[in-house]
């Protein structure tokens, strides 16, 4: 009688609980007005050519803060690289769990642009995230972080996602917008650039989910990754990310003339819809399975198993043959591990792990595949491995 009366209930609750989840995402898609975005956009655009330290660059910043401010916990994180210095807004919407999805975008602008679309579009994008998502509960934790430093290279997100991973942070992936205003015909109006790599996929498939279920009228334009983004940096210390680019070039991008009056905002507001309803999708989003490298460690030096420096670069530096270990969050049935996408081996017991025993010069992407009855999920890194020992018994 007791099962039969928990079936009952499963059958009243269940699809109260499926409708309030999409009722929430069809509310943000709802709320996204383009005025406001509008209303970001000039405002730092009018601070004029912002780049990464100088005044006019703080004091977009400091605009930044207080939006976020108005609505979420922000703090800024403070990066230094050489000759440049700088500082990250974040604002976080604290879920229920330690895992986080990041939305970012960068605030600084080229030295002599003032940044309408590269990257005002962005940030607006972020600004509206805080105003309307911290009106919502998250299963996972949301960050908005608001990057400097890019124009030179990604400087603020490198020391930034550096930082999240010696910590030990959890971040399920990243969500790059950077360049998202521009479109000039009725195809680049309806395209959304994507640029992910293999182990990101499920990012993009879950954006084309949400643009055909509310109807948004925007298409994702998939294409190979390119490291010109802050995306990248959470890549090269093995987080999984994307980068949300507009479909045609703004010839004004880098100049003078990248104002407001080459922003189509018509444009920028399906995009911003698309990014949100996405982001909240993740935050809420129940993962049959996760996978991370727990060995060899990003930034350290080994002799085989043996740890015995720290640099700051972004792959690990072994000399002999390299030992991985895989932490699987979820049921497990196997993990395959790859090295330049060769299977080498595969273990179907906890812990998860693999000995590379081939002779291996120079850099090498070192790959796993968490396999479980309902998904799988890829983790990947860069090494620089130099192996002469022979290859000795299999593993």
């Amino acid at each position: 009688m007791k099962k039969l009366l928990a079936i009952f209930i499963s059958f009243i609750i269940l699809p109260i609980f499926i409708n309030a989840n999409d009722d929430k995402i069809k509310n943000i898609v709802n709320a996204i007005d383009e005025n406001t975005l509008y209303n970001y956009i000039e405002t730092i655009q009018n601070f004029g050519p912002h780049p990464t330290g100088s005044e006019e660059c703080e004091k977009v910043c400091q605009f930044i803060y207080r939006e976020f401010s108005k609505y979420l916990d922000t703090e800024y994180y403070e990066w230094e690289n050489g000759k440049y210095i700088g500082k990250n807004v974040i604002a976080t919407i604290k879920g229920k769990t330690n895992s986080s999805i990041i939305l970012s975008a960068h605030y600084d602008s080229y030295y002599n642009s003032p940044g309408a679309d590269d990257d005002g579009t962005g940030i607006a994008c972020l600004l509206m995230a805080a105003k309307i998502l911290s009106k919502y509960e998250f299963k996972h934790n949301i960050k908005l972080v608001a990057f400097s430093g890019e124009e030179q290279g990604m400087l603020g997100s490198a020391d930034y996602v550096r930082h999240l991973y010696e910590n030990g942070e959890d971040i399920i992936a990243d969500i790059n917008v950077d360049t998202v205003g521009y479109a000039s015909s009725r195809e680049g109006g309806k395209l959304i650039r994507v640029l992910t790599d293999e182990a990101s996929i499920w990012v993009t498939d879950i954006a084309e989910e949400i643009s055909y279920e509310y109807n948004l009228d925007i298409s994702l334009y998939r294409q190979g990754n390119f490291p010109a983004g802050d995306h990248q940096s959470f890549i090269d210390y093995g987080y999984e990310a994307v980068f949300f680019v507009e479909y045609e070039f703004n010839k004004n991008i880098h100049t003078p003339n990248d104002i407001i009056e080459y922003v189509n905002i018509s444009y920028l507001t399906k995009v911003c819809k698309l990014v949100l309803a996405t982001v909240a999708k993740i935050a809420d989003y129940e993962f049959p399975i996760r996978a991370k490298f727990e060995e060899p460690k990003i930034g350290k030096i080994y002799i085989n198993d043996r740890e015995i420096l720290t640099t700051n670069k972004p792959y690990p530096i072994i000399f002999g043959r390299t030992y991985a270990r895989i932490n699987v969050m979820g049921k497990a049935k196997r993990v395959e591990f790859f090295i330049d996408d060769e299977l080498k081996c595969i273990d179907e017991n906890s812990p998860y792990e693999c000995i590379y025993k081939d002779i291996l010069f120079f850099k090498h992407k070192l790959k796993a595949i968490a396999v479980s009855i309902n998904g799988t999920d890829i983790c990947r890194m860069n090494a620089i491995i130099f192996n002469i020992l022979p290859p000795g018994p299999p593993h």
